[in-house]
């Protein structure tokens, strides 16, 4: 680019810059609690394994490190502006002939500030603020698709599930590739004196290059290293990614309980004997639920029942297939339907089904009124008009029930081997 293009440009990038980061703020802001309602949505019905997780944990931290790197650009654009406005409208500055001040006093102002530079200098930390923002969060992707790549061969070569599933294993994993990133490792040489091996890893070091890609921002990074202290810029790089790291894991912990976390704020409150997922949710009411809300687990009608029932709903979760299918095949239930000789054996055989069917819910669900185990219960498929969860639902009569506070437990059994149960929601209600 030709000097007097560069210099054209300056004069208006701060403009562009405006634009950019001001339209995409609001939305990256916004953006988890999209990625929240379609996690919510889909996770009872989808697989999420690792590589999911880890998009999920991706995209979080993308959004944080823009979110920040653009913040912080609006924000010193804004005082750039202010002052730029101020220097406009009085472009000769402080009129220190103007001032009631001594000698010494007005000499110690124009040491002190100098108004072209003041402007440079706000100038360029706030061009730099947007160049960091869209740099890191190259190095965000870069980071996750060499990770993804790592925990891929772990797991489908390997077969190392167990370790690559755990949590230390992934920040630790994911804390030296940014490091690799970032240029920290590249010091290190790999070379050895088998001129096979030295162009394997030639070659190998290229693949990574391309497939991380960082061939996409490699070049600006050794711009900023070779032109400022590498233990600072490091630093920098490190502390930015780790607090957009913090931020969205302590997000996801609102929600997501494996590998996260949530910090308590200003509540010194404590709870004893409570998990950290709570077994009663105001969504456990469809009265109470919103235009385009879910129940995500299940619940019922309202907090106060006027009715002489309790109509039930338990949203099917995908890790519920595990368990009944294996009752289902102790059961011997035919999951292709056969050619009938005649109504009589078609009926025959639908009952039978049916009969099964039920009796792997009643296992599948252990549903407690008032610590009451029921039994027998009769479940019906059901798609809910308010929700579109599919699932399973029941009535329950509740008149002989007191009136006042009562309580449904419901849990479930899950595993194939070893069976195991859990609490699954808890729902208190008042009966008039």
């Amino acid at each position: 680019m030709k000097t007097d293009q560069k210099t054209e440009y300056r004069s208006i990038s701060w403009q562009l810059e405006i634009i950019i980061a001001g339209g995409l703020f609001f939305t990256l802001f916004t953006s988890t609690d999209f990625f929240k309602e379609f996690y919510l949505r889909k996770q009872a019905v989808l697989n999420y394994d690792h590589y999911e997780v880890l998009v999920f944990f991706c995209l979080y931290i993308l959004t944080r490190t823009l979110l920040i790197g653009f913040g912080a650009n609006l924000l010193l654009r804004t005082f750039w502006v202010a002052y730029m406005a101020i220097d406009n409208w009085y472009p000769k500055g402080i009129a220190y002939d103007k001032l009631k001040l001594t000698n010494l006093q007005k000499e110690r102002l124009k040491q002190r500030f100098h108004k072209q530079e003041r402007l440079e200098t706000l100038e360029k930390w706030a061009s730099l603020s947007f160049s960091f923002a869209v740099l890191f969060a190259m190095v965000v992707i870069s980071t996750f698709v060499v990770c993804l790549l790592i925990s891929m061969f772990f797991i489908e070569v390997l077969g190392l599930e167990d370790l690559v599933y755990k949590p230390v294993f992934n920040y630790v994993m994911a804390v030296v590739v940014v490091l690799a990133q970032l240029g920290v490792l590249a010091q290190f040489s790999f070379t050895t004196k088998i001129t096979f091996l030295d162009k394997l890893l030639t070659g190998i070091g290229k693949a990574y290059y391309y497939l991380s890609g960082s061939f996409l921002y490699q070049r600006e990074l050794w711009t900023l290293r070779s032109n400022s202290k590498q233990w600072v810029l490091v630093g920098f790089g490190m502390f930015y990614l780790v607090m957009a790291t913090l931020i969205s894991v302590n997000q996801l912990g609102t929600f997501f309980y494996g590998g996260t976390f949530t910090i308590a704020g200003f509540d010194d409150r404590k709870t004893y004997t409570q998990p950290s997922i709570y077994t009663m949710q105001n969504r456990y009411y469809e009265e109470n639920l919103k235009e385009g809300e879910i129940f995500y687990r299940g619940g019922i009608q309202s907090e106060v029942i006027k009715e002489h029932h309790l109509k039930l709903f338990l949203v099917h979760w995908f890790w519920f297939d595990h368990y009944t299918e294996r009752v289902l095949d102790s059961m011997d239930f035919k999951k292709e339907i056969p050619v009938f000789k005649n109504d009589s054996v078609r009926s025959t055989f639908f009952k039978s089904q049916s009969v099964k069917y039920q009796a792997t819910l009643n296992q599948l669900f252990i549903v407690e009124l008032n610590d009451q185990k029921l039994d027998s219960i009769k479940w019906d498929r059901y798609k809910h008009p308010k929700t579109g969860e599919e699932g399973y639902l029941t009535y329950i009569g509740v008149d002989s029930l007191n009136k006042g506070r009562n309580t449904m437990h419901v849990r479930r059994r899950y595993g194939r081997d070893t069976i195991k149960t859990t609490n699954w929601i808890s729902l208190p209600f008042w009966k008039e």
